[in-house]
């Protein structure tokens, strides 16, 4: 009877111990998937993705229109106005099957500074490329779809967003899955750039009072009366 009692005694204790490892590991895992994701402070997500098998990823604050980048722990996950997005793109297996360009007059001069043939090259399919004649590999499998972002900023102009990280059958769950995310992430910043490419309404002015009309002078008598 006793050793059955120190038995069960030895069984809790056991139990207690991997569940307080177990508490403090799924803690940690938290604590560090939560600061990965972090944007910097007055930045409140939306809308967010974090790539499956990667560390970076985009969110969205739907009342200031901006977009953070998300980076890996210890990285500056960078805000960008709507207003610095200046070219959105999706490219499966290194073909493009979407994209969006800034073409407004202040789009242009703002993509005439950050454009070079690299940058060029990277929002444009391998075949409109010197000629080249690169096809999507075969076979109804897909291996990547990648969001590229190109944004205002000479530093660091352009950001890649993977939602798609390995070989998929196309059609099935896991490629219709990617698919449909990063098409939704197309969309939306679809809209943002026609919206940084729309005309600033200009303030109206308020409608002036009507200037007050001299008073009429008085009838003189009539000529003739005494």
């Amino acid at each position: 009877m006793g050793m059955l009692i120190v038995s069960v005694l030895i069984f809790f204790i056991v139990v207690g111990i991997l569940a307080f490892t177990l508490g403090g590991g799924s803690k940690a895992n938290k604590t560090s998937a939560t600061s990965a994701l972090a944007c910097p402070p007055g930045f409140t997500p939306s809308l967010a993705y974090k790539e499956k098998y990667g560390d970076n990823g985009i969110a969205y604050d739907e009342k200031q229109k901006a977009i953070c980048i998300l980076k890996p722990e210890g990285q500056l996950s960078p805000v960008i106005a709507y207003q610095n997005i200046l070219a959105a793109a999706v490219l499966e297996d290194d073909t493009l099957t979407a994209k969006s360009v800034r073409a407004d007059e202040s789009g242009k001069q703002l993509l005439s500074h950050i454009l070079s043939e690299d940058i060029k090259a990277l929002f444009q399919n391998n075949t409109e490329q010197e000629g080249g004649d690169q096809k999507p590999p075969s076979g109804g499998i897909s291996s990547s779809i990648e969001f590229r972002i190109l944004v205002n900023n000479p530093e660091e102009p352009v950001h890649y967003i993977h939602f798609l990280n390995m070989e998929a059958k196309k059609g099935g769950v896991i490629h219709n899955e990617a698919v449909g995310h990063v098409k939704n992430w197309q969309d939306l910043l679809s809209y943002l750039i026609r919206l940084a490419g729309k005309p600033v309404a200009q303030p109206t002015q308020p409608p002036q009072p009507p200037s007050p009309q001299p008073s009429p002078a008085p009838e003189t008598a009539a000529a003739g009366q005494s």
